[in-house]
This record gives structure tokens, sequence and C-alpha cells, in this order.
């Protein structure tokens, strides 16, 4: 009998740790909405990328990019990405994850290696599988929210 309330304690010591920890987690009821910033949705307070991060890819224009990062996963990384008008082609360096991507500003066409370009305009969203080897071209103020799946 005294062995078995002492079983009993331990177990709620035990379940009372592991609900601490997974609130202290995740919150009181789980994980919770995390809310996207609208000032770097809207070009605000986004950070610079070393303008020869790209140079091997750059067949056009000028890349300046900027970049903020707004949710970063487990799974997945949400951020927001913009340049200045510049063409990169990818067939030396294919993209590595899935991305979803939404235009947010300027205009971005895609053009396979060997077939179609796609255009999207601000609102327009797509998803890019991994392996893409043709061009970006981003045109104007281009700017746009993109999902990636982390490898």
């Amino acid at each position: 009998m005294k062995a078995n309330t002492i079983m009993k304690s331990l177990l709620r010591v035990v379940l009372f740790g592991f609900y601490t920890f997974v609130s202290s987690v995740y919150g009181a009821d789980g994980p919770a909405p995390v809310r996207l910033d609208p000032d770097k949705i809207a070009g605000l307070g986004l950070t610079s990328v070393p303008p020869d991060a790209y140079s091997d890819i750059l067949v056009a224009g000028e890349l300046n990019m900027n970049v903020a990062t707004l949710f970063d996963g487990t799974e997945l990384r949400v951020s927001i990405f913009e340049s200045t008008p510049a063409t990169t082609d990818h067939r030396t360096r294919p993209t590595d994850v899935d991305e979803f991507v939404t235009v947010l500003s300027g205009k971005l066409i895609l053009t396979e290696p060997n077939g179609p370009a796609h255009e999207f305009y601000p609102g327009e969203s797509f998803v890019l599988p991994i392996g893409y080897t043709g061009t970006w071209e981003m045109q104007g103020n281009y700017r746009e929210l993109v999902v990636l799946m982390k490898k």
C-alpha cells in the first residue's frame, strides 16, 4: 500500500514537471499564433544583405537586397525579401527548399530554362518547388513575403 502511494506521488510530480515544461515552451494552452510584423511587411526596418551574396548568379541589374525574418519555426521560416531591379540565373544554384511566395510590390518574372515566362504582380502567390533552375527577374521595388520549408 505504501509503495502504491509513493508511486502515485512520484507520478504527480513527473506530470506536473512535464506540464510546467510544456507550458513554458508553448504557453498555457499550447502553441499560440504568431503575429507577423506589419512594419517589416511594409518594408520598414529590413536588414541589408551583402551585395556579393548572390554575385555568382547575378546576370543583370544591381542586386541591393534587404530581408527580415518574421518567424523561424521548427519546420518553416517566414521572411520578407526586397530587391532593386535585377535578374538572377539559378542554373548553377537551384533553389534548395520549397518556397511559397506572395508578391507584395513590384513585379516578378520567372522564366524556366527551356520554357515559358511566368509573371507575378502584387497580391499574387505561387509555389516554387525545390530544384528550380530558371531566372528571377525582379522589376520595380520588388518585395515578397516568402515561406520556406526548412532543410
